[in-house]
């Protein structure tokens, strides 16, 4: 356990410093590695071999996609479809970047790519209506989270090839939670607004034609579809998806520019690899952490601590939302994992439950302070305040937990899909 306090250490002490996240990872790995009288080359092997796994590619080119939705007019027509159906009612374009986020989110899978690519359309929507910007910043952020828990979700990629667990399998039993949190968050803006006059008697705003909207809506579908289906690994469907995406963009919408291609895939390949930096780093420190026994000494330490499977979830919700306040979700998702696998096999937890909660309350911590990646990146769009920002975003904190909390009581929330599409649990 020491190996653990001393690693944890090292982390928060660079991470206080501004210490750059895969440095911050890789540094307090060599540390450790030089502390236990361990060969460097260690990390090194770690760190290339970890990144040598055909699930992570997926995650490169389901972002790519998202970019290309973007560019093709995919997006936006998305948006237009949803405010075509949801009029007239109090805080209804915030509503309508909620849907949209879950939208994207189903061909996305990621957090940060979702607020930018709704946001980027929405906010100023929003503020044009009346509403307040901090507010609106903060709806942006609260349906960025949606991205790493609807499928396909790339934390779920990366937590799979980790455990070896199905992918589409943590796909499907993210499904179901990600609309509950939808719903969550819609009705705390229907609240707020309500109570504020946001989306009341006001002009409606024309996001532009929805034609050819049934390709966008159906995206979705084809990606779960064919996992789940059997037709195409998790990596094979995110090929598929950067190929329909660009397909429609070009040949249907015609929006789809040529020039535009480099950029989309330097972004593409940039987001890929600071995830990959982070993999490489984290894996090396999981391995130390394995070597030195820490996941047994863990594994000893609850279960001679805690009663029963229902108590160790509770328990395992309250270090999991600590973890995710303070760390990044890719490198909590990578140095926890080895540290919880052992107790969720000693408690008899289903690896798929737990790997959809765990993934899920840590994806939390992206609107949660201090760290919240997602808050940051409201700041910078609305140029609010870090304070303003939180303050409006605490309504949606205690509803996204409130959620997660009731999963922690209620598996069956998270498994019945995986049940009756996989056929697991017996």
């Amino acid at each position: 356990m020491n190996t653990l306090f001393l690693y944890f250490g090292l982390f928060g002490l660079f991470f206080v410093v501004g210490t750059p996240i895969i440095l911050a990872l890789a540094v307090a790995a060599i540390v450790v590695l030089l502390m236990n009288n361990m060969d460097l080359l260690i990390f090194a092997q770690k760190f290339v071999v970890s990144m040598d796994n055909f699930g992570l590619v997926a995650m490169l080119f389901f972002i790519l996609a998202g970019e290309i939705m973007n560019g093709g007019g995919m997006t936006r027509r998305i948006i237009a479809g949803v405010s075509k159906m949801i009029k007239g009612i109090p805080g209804g374009l915030a509503i309508i970047a909620v849907i949209s986020c879950s939208l994207f989110a189903a061909i996305n899978g990621s957090a940060i790519a979702t607020a930018i690519a709704i946001g980027s359309i929405l906010y100023p929507a929003m503020v044009k209506q009346g509403y307040g910007k901090a507010f609106s910043a903060a709806v942006i952020a609260a349906g960025g989270i949606i991205g790493p828990i609807i499928p396909p979700s790339i934390p779920m990629i990366v937590y799979g090839s980790t455990t070896g667990d199905s992918i589409g399998a943590l796909f499907s039993g993210g499904i179901v939670l990600g609309v509950l949190i939808a719903l969550a968050e819609c009705i705390v803006i229907y609240i707020i607004s309500k109570k504020r006059g946001y989306g009341v008697n006001t002009e409606a705003i024309d996001f532009g034609d929805t034609k050819g909207l049934i390709w966008a809506l159906i995206f979705p579908v084809l990606i779960f579809g064919s996992i789940v289906a059997g037709i195409m690994t998790a990596t094979e469907t995110s090929a598929f998806a950067v190929f329909y995406a660009w397909f429609i963009g070009t040949f249907v919408y015609k929006e789809f520019k040529l020039k535009d291609v480099p950029a989309m895939i330097k972004r593409a390949m940039i987001s890929s690899g600071v995830v990959m930096g982070i993999v490489g780093a984290a894996t090396a420190v999981a391995w130390v952490l394995t070597y030195e026994r820490v996941p047994q000494q863990v594994t000893e330490a609850m279960v001679a601590g805690i009663g029963s499977s229902s108590i160790f979830m509770i328990v395992s919700f309250a270090i999991l939302l600590l973890i995710g306040m303070i760390m990044d979700l890719t490198p909590a998702i990578l140095i926890l994992t080895p540290i919880f696998m052992g107790p969720v096999l000693a408690f008899g937890v289903d690896p798929i439950y737990f790997g959809v909660f765990f993934c899920s309350v840590l994806t939390a911590g992206l609107v949660t302070p201090p760290v919240g990646t997602l808050i940051y990146t409201s700041c910078s769009t609305s140029n609010k305040g870090f304070t303003e920002v939180v303050k409006e975003l605490f309504p949606f904190m205690i509803a996204i937990y409130i959620m997660l909390l009731i999963t922690a009581v209620f598996p069956g929330i998270i498994t019945f899909l995986p049940k009756q599409v996989f056929r697991l649990y017996g």
